[in-house]
Order: structure tokens, then C-alpha cells, then sequence
């Protein structure tokens, strides 16, 4: 059992970026002894100023904190670009209890060894920046979760807490079997280099800033986010066709998507995202990806993905966005006069729900969010000007953004909790505040002008469905909570 530690403690991780230290990581922490060594520790992070959290995020906070590495399966991440480490619940009496012989026996399976294990908890990733590796930041997970509550987001951002380990215990568990699975292999030169680097770094070949980024304080640990994920990739319908490219490229067909265009679009919103429908479907990879009777509930719904999606990616600095946005199906109601929504396992409702005539629509998920918040990465969502020369905006996330860019102007608890709590350098916090900022002043310009509307509200449309009743705009001017 964890000995837990029920007071708001400080645990240093010693970031380094841009040649300045990180604050303190700060929240509620749970450590697990490991022997002769300093324990390991896992913090749930202090909530972010003003944000709401339902009572299954500080559920799934608690339960990942409560997972104990020791009486759980490892096993290395031998896909895509980067490394990470698969916690796997096994049958203990199957296996002996013997953890080690599950990982010997099925880790190499890769996807398949979760067919092997009772469960697949949950995801560990700690920071690897090289220039032959793929670009993670472990913090940046866990500040995605916490801005997208402040945001009160429609899409899923996976909850995330900080995690250290054992350094030695993970070289053995998983670097070290992680090297000999991807030996040879092709097409894995990213993640292979990351491995190479992980290994280096917990035996003590490499120091310096690529260490610091990966180890706690006293060089015993390696520390990063556990989390988990759930949902199906996207197509060209939200990703875009990405013909165009990596990088700046895929991230303006971006913006040729149906939801995209419907914004931009002078048109009223239930009509622009008719409109965006067959807009979209001229470039033939578009055409497949979209079928033209596409419900424009579904579109106008993912209107409000796009706006949560690029404001977040805009001022935490996201690089790797484009081709990475899941999905889930979900119902969605309209009961006493308030939008709801819950999972749909199938096609048709349930019977609690039935007589609210809910629409089975798919939710935007932004699982992969380790490529922000970092000084140095690639910001496209500003680069590629996603914030300009919008028409339609909603009310509520304009509302939140303005008081956000006031408080991290007046350093208030909000810039705080990037310092104090967060564990993020003085610039990598300047850096989300400079563009929060200039977020703000490009929205507020244009809804000053005229020319952004904040009339974008996806439940009025499901209890009013003609487009005139979706006009009703709200002010320019940001009001007190």
C-alpha cells in the first residue's frame, strides 16, 4: 500500500529550459517506497485558479495515483515516434506473481500484449527532445488538463499527474528490453533514438540539459505524466487532407476543413456550416472523408472543437496538432433548457434518454498534447494565423480567455499556478502569457470591428434549429465571473 501524503507538498524537478530553472511541481502527493532508495512519488497537481473539474477527473487523479509500479507490468511503447511506458494489470496468479515474466513473454507483442492483461491502466511519458528524436514534454500534458478546465472545453483532454520512477528500475524494466525489441527494426528511427537517449540519461553516460529535463533533483529518478487515452483518429473531415506537408502545410489544409471554413464564413452559422459542407467537398480527399449529408449539427459542433482546439494549441505553443485529433461518439440533449451528454456505445439511445430525441455525434479528443508549453517548439496554430479572420465565436470561451489575459497581466493566481504549482520555467510561463495575451487583443480586435460575431452556441441550435434563432450575439466587453 502507498503511504500517502495528505498535505499540499512541493516535490522540485529540476526542468531546464531556455537556460532558467523550473518552479516546483505542487499538489497532493502519494509516494511508493522502493527499497533502499528515495521513493517515488506521484502528484496530483494543485487545481488551476477558476477551472472546474467533474467528479470523474479528481477520480481518475486519485486513481492514478494510487497505481503502484511494483505490482503492475511494464512494457515498452514500440510504436510511432516516441518512447513510453504501457502499465498493464495482470492476472497475478497466472503468472506466479511474477510481473517480470508477463513482460518477458509479451512485451515484444507490442498493441497485442494488452490481450495478455486484465486491464491497460494507464500511459507514462517522460520528456525526450534530441535533435534525432520525435519532440515530448511531459509537463505540457498536465497543462493541457488543467487550462482546458479553466476553459470549461467541450473536447476531451485526457486527466494527467506528474509521475517519477525509479531510474534504474525502469533501464531494467523496460529501456533496456525496450533496445533489443527495436533492434532492427525499420521504420523506427525516431523512437529507436529516443530509447538510445532514455538509456543513456538513467545510466549515467549523458548529462546536461537533456538529463536535467528527465530526471529529479537528486539524479535518482526519472520523472514525467501518467494519463491515459481513448478515441479513434480523425480523418481529413478534421485533420485535414494534409497533402500539403508536414508543418505549416498540413496545418493551413487545416483550415480547409468543413468547421474551419463554416467559421471564417460571413454566413449565419447554421447556414455557413451547410455551406462549409460543400465548400470543403471540392478537393476529392475531402469529398471521401465527408459524405454531403453530413448533419450540420455534427459541423456547427465542430465549430466549437476547432475554436477550443486552436485557442489551446495558440497560447500553450503546440507543434504537432495536425493528424493527431481523435474522436468519440456521443448522445447529445437538450433537458430543462441545459445541453447533456453521455457515451454512445451504439447506434441507437438509450432509454433513459430516448424521449429528449438526443443526436449521436462525434466529440473532438486531444490526446496527444506532449509537444507544447516547451520553449523552442513550433507554435502553427500562431504561425499559420488561426486566430485571424474568424466570424463566428463563442461567447463563453471569449468571456474566459479575456479574464485569463487580465489575470496573467496582473501576475494573478492563474500566472502563479504556472510557477508555483505547474513546475514551469520564468519563460516557458512568459512565453503562455505573451500568448494569451496576444490571443485575446486579435479576438478582441475583430469582435470590436464587427467582424467576429460571438453567436456560436451548439445547444441553441439543438433546441432551436432554425438558423435566425442562432443570432443572438453577446458582448465584446469582458464582464466579472
Amino acid at each position: 500500500m502507498a503511504a500517502v501524503n495528505r498535505w499540499f507538498v512541493a516535490i522540485s524537478l529540476a526542468l531546464v529550459s531556455g537556460g532558467l530553472s523550473a518552479a516546483p511541481v505542487a499538489g497532493q502527493a502519494t509516494s511508493f517506497p522502493v527499497g533502499g532508495d528515495l521513493p517515488e512519488q506521484c502528484i496530483r497537481i494543485s487545481a488551476f485558479p477558476a477551472a472546474i473539474y467533474s467528479e470523474e477527473d479528481l477520480a481518475q487523479e486519485k486513481f492514478y495515483c494510487g497505481l503502484d509500479f511494483s505490482q503492475l507490468a511494464l512494457c515498452p511503447k514500440i510504436w510511432s515516434t516516441s518512447p513510453g511506458t504501457i502499465l498493464y494489470e495482470i492476472d497475478k496468479d497466472a503468472y506466479g506473481g511474477d510481473y517480470r515474466r508477463f513482460e518477458q513473454q509479451h512485451c515484444a507483442e507490442g498493441y497485442h500484449a494488452a490481450a495478455a492483461a486484465l486491464s491497460e491502466p494507464a500511459l507514462y511519458k517522460v520528456s525526450i527532445n534530441a535533435r534525432d528524436t520525435s519532440a515530448t514534454f511531459a509537463p505540457s500534458s498536465w497543462v493541457y488538463y488543467h487550462v482546458s478546465r479553466y476553459f470549461q472545453t467541450g473536447i476531451q483532454v485526457p486527466v494527467a499527474v506528474y509521475r517519477s520512477m525509479n531510474a534504474k528500475a525502469h533501464n531494467r524494466r523496460v529501456t533496456k528490453p525496450a533496445l533489443e525489441i527495436v533492434a532492427g527494426r525499420h521504420g523506427l528511427g525516431m523512437l529507436t533514438a529516443g530509447w538510445r537517449l532514455l538509456d543513456a540519461i538513467e545510466t549515467g553516460q549523458k548529462t546536461g540539459a537533456e538529463a536535467q529535463a528527465i530526471l529529479t533533483e537528486d539524479g535518482q529518478q526519472i520523472f514525467g505524466v501518467l494519463l491515459n487515452i481513448s478515441g479513434d483518429r480523425y480523418g481529413p473531415e478534421v485533420n485535414g487532407t494534409r497533402e500539403s506537408g508536414w508543418g505549416a502545410g498540413q496545418n493551413n489544409d487545416f483550415q480547409q476543413t468543413a468547421p474551419f471554413l463554416a467559421l471564417r464564413s460571413e454566413l449565419p452559422v447554421a447556414e455557413a456550416a451547410s455551406a462549409a459542407i460543400h465548400e470543403a467537398r471540392q478537393n476529392p480527399k475531402m469529398a471521401k472523408a465527408l459524405p454531403a449529408d453530413t448533419p450540420v449539427e455534427q459541423v456547427v459542433f465542430w465549430m466549437q472543437d476547432v475554436l477550443e482546439i486552436t485557442l489551446l494549441d495558440f497560447i500553450l505553443g503546440q507543434q504537432d496538432r495536425i493528424g493527431n485529433i481523435d474522436y468519440n461518439w456521443r448522445w447529445y440533449w437538450v433537458e430543462d433548457g441545459k445541453l447533456h451528454s453521455s457515451p454512445a456505445q451504439g447506434k441507437e439511445p438509450p432509454a433513459a434518454i430516448a424521449a429528449h430525441n438526443p443526436v449521436r455525434l462525434r466529440q473532438s479528443a486531444l490526446n496527444d498534447n506532449d509537444a507544447g508549453v516547451r520553449t523552442g517548439y513550433a507554435d502553427f496554430a500562431a504561425t499559420t494565423h488561426m486566430l485571424e479572420n474568424l466570424r463566428h465565436y463563442n461567447a463563453g470561451l471569449y468571456q474566459r480567455l479575456g479574464r485569463l489575459a487580465a489575470d496573467f497581466e496582473a501576475r494573478g493566481p492563474a500566472y502563479r499556478w504556472l510557477t508555483e504549482s505547474a513546475g514551469l520555467s520564468g519563460k516557458e510561463a512568459g512565453n503562455i502569457v505573451r500568448r494569451t495575451g496576444e490571443a485575446f487583443a486579435l479576438l478582441q480586435a475583430d469582435c470590436q470591428s464587427g467582424r467576429l460575431r460571438l453567436d456560436l452556441d451548439p445547444a441553441r441550435l439543438l433546441m432551436a434549429p432554425r438558423s435566425d434563432t442562432l443570432e443572438t450575439e453577446a458582448s465584446c466587453t469582458i464582464s466579472t465571473p
